[in-house]
């Protein structure tokens, strides 16, 4: 491994990533909030600045090996998280808080240690919502659309940051499918916002909430997150652009190009729409017992005349589907306080946060293509106890999988769970009840956002010790890469053939 190279790479990510700080930086001088203004500029110069220097140690090929596009992708999200991070420093937070808050919004988890919401200007939470938007769809796809230089780079950069069984292209050209992918990702984000906006949602908030919408991300400007705007129909808008976010961005660019079947012919988002609809119904019929309870407060507001004793049919389909797409793409919003709800719900939610959205979606999460293939798996080997003879192959579709396939998937579940187990001990061996370390290691590990118990959707991640935050911090960026680009840095063998040796020019540049 070429470690100028990777660091040369890097550099032009980084010295780009600068140029985006300008985008808060404005919203901040609009708001009158110079000195926050402040903080964005010298963390724009600072990462252009350590973003050329780092460009400089490298001038000849910048073809990547497999090994050196995967070192790019996992190290660039780690450098970046730092330097995202500078401007929650310049508003005061600690450096732990400050990197925890800002990998959590590079890496769409939506964990927040905010507390009071008042103390922050309006171009950090612009910043927040910005830093989800970008890592929804990628920080390296969004770079290689957009800078020629990457693009001789760009498959072993777009397939390292969307790790998965099924790596499908649009195009021939990487950089051709990242720039359309983009496009619907802006055009999305776009639609949106002027939905929110004119169903009552002001349009500063309309604005960082489409950008934690499509990327599943689930930062809100407002500390009681969605149920913080009393608005049904807000609310429903949400419901449908949460629906797309967790479903394979590449299947919805044929859908709205003209091939509607694209969609239904394809078998994990069929899995997925009756994984969503099926929760729904489970987690609406267990809130319905829960409002009938005389002890709870849930959803006493209903409208007169409404059809079940203390809610609507409406309010309680709206959120437990609400809840339950928040979950399961990771998005991590919330219409109501879950935590409060009966155990029945919380165990339906809770189970939901081991699933995860599509393979091409901004969900994170194992992702629900790999759980549909290990349950199929299993099938074929319980077939054969019954059939020694038999052959019947694992099929996603018409395709057989591979055997290489089913143990990279096997081994991915392994380390997933490996990495969750660990983090649950430790959390609870720092100090944390059982709930809050069970559910504080699986919604960092999965990118999920709220929790239960001290980390509840109303609640934060503040109260945690600053080793806790820093597993949590490691939580997010392995579980956002998937677990295998970060891991695969712990072989001794990669790292014993890294040098930093110059290379003349081998190829040309192709755009």
């Amino acid at each position: 491994m070429r470690l100028a190279v990777v660091a040369h790479t890097i550099g032009l990510i980084l010295r780009l990533f600068g140029v985006l700080l300008v985008a808060p930086l404005v919203v901040d001088l609009i708001y009158g909030n110079y000195d926050q203004a402040r903080g964005f500029a010298i963390a724009g110069v600072s990462a252009a600045i350590v973003g050329e220097l780092a460009r400089r140690l490298h001038r000849g090929a910048r073809e990547l090996s497999r090994i050196e596009g995967l070192a790019v992708v996992a190290f660039s999200w780690f450098v970046v998280s730092f330097f995202a991070a500078i401007p929650y420093l310049w508003s005061g937070l600690t450096f732990v808080d400050a990197a925890f808050e800002s990998m959590s919004g590079l890496t769409t988890t939506g964990a927040t240690i905010f507390r009071d919401f008042s103390l922050y200007s309006e171009g950090l939470f612009f910043w927040r919502g910005m830093t989800q938007w970008l890592g929804g769809m990628g920080v390296i796809a969004l770079f290689i659309a957009i800078l020629p230089a990457l693009a001789i780079a760009g498959r072993q950069l777009f397939f390292a940051e969307a790790p998965g069984p099924d790596k499908e292209r649009l195009t021939p050209r990487i950089r051709h499918t990242a720039i359309r992918l983009w496009g619907l990702y802006v055009v999305l984000t776009g639609v949106e916002i002027v939905m929110l906006w004119w169903f009552g949602m002001p349009l500063f908030d309309a604005f960082c909430h489409a950008f934690t919408t499509m990327s599943a991300g689930g930062f809100s400007p407002n500390p009681e997150s969605i149920a913080g705007y009393e608005n049904p129909a807000v609310e429903w808008v949400f419901i449908g652009f949460i629906f797309v976010a967790g479903a394979n961005y590449s299947l919805w660019y044929r859908f709205f190009r003209g091939k509607p079947l694209a969609l239904i012919r394809d078998e994990e988002f069929r899995v997925y729409l009756v994984v969503v609809l099926a929760a729904s119904l489970l987690l609406g019929v267990f809130l319905y017992q829960f409002s009938l309870d005389p002890g709870q407060a849930y959803l006493d507001n209903a409208p007169a005349g409404a059809v079940l004793d203390h809610a609507s049919v409406e309010t309680i389909a709206r959120h437990s589907s609400f809840q339950v797409l928040t979950i399961v793409t990771t998005a991590g919003f919330a219409t109501d306080d879950f935590n409060l709800w009966n155990d029945s719900a919380k165990a339906v939610l809770l189970l939901l946060m081991f699933l995860g959205g599509c393979a091409g979606s901004a969900a994170g999460g194992p992702k629900l293509i790999r759980l549909w293939l290990v349950a199929k798996f299993t099938y074929v080997e319980l077939f054969k106890v019954l059939h020694p003879h038999g052959v019947r192959p694992v099929r996603l579709g018409k395709r057989v999988v591979s055997t290489e396939v089913m143990q990279s998937i096997v081994a991915f579940f392994v380390m997933y769970l490996v990495i969750f187990s660990v983090s649950v001990v430790v959390l609870i061996g720092l100090g944390a009840d059982m709930m809050t370390g069970i559910t504080a290691s699986i919604a960092t590990l999965g990118n999920i956002g709220p929790g239960f118990s001290t980390v509840g959707p109303m609640s934060s991640y503040a109260d945690f010790d600053p080793l806790s935050k820093w597993v949590l911090f490691v939580n997010m960026w392995v579980g956002r890469l998937e677990v295998m680009t970060v891991l695969i840095f712990l072989q001794p063998g990669v790292w014993r053939g890294a040098h930093w040796r110059r290379f003349a020019h081998q190829t040309e540049e192709v755009a």
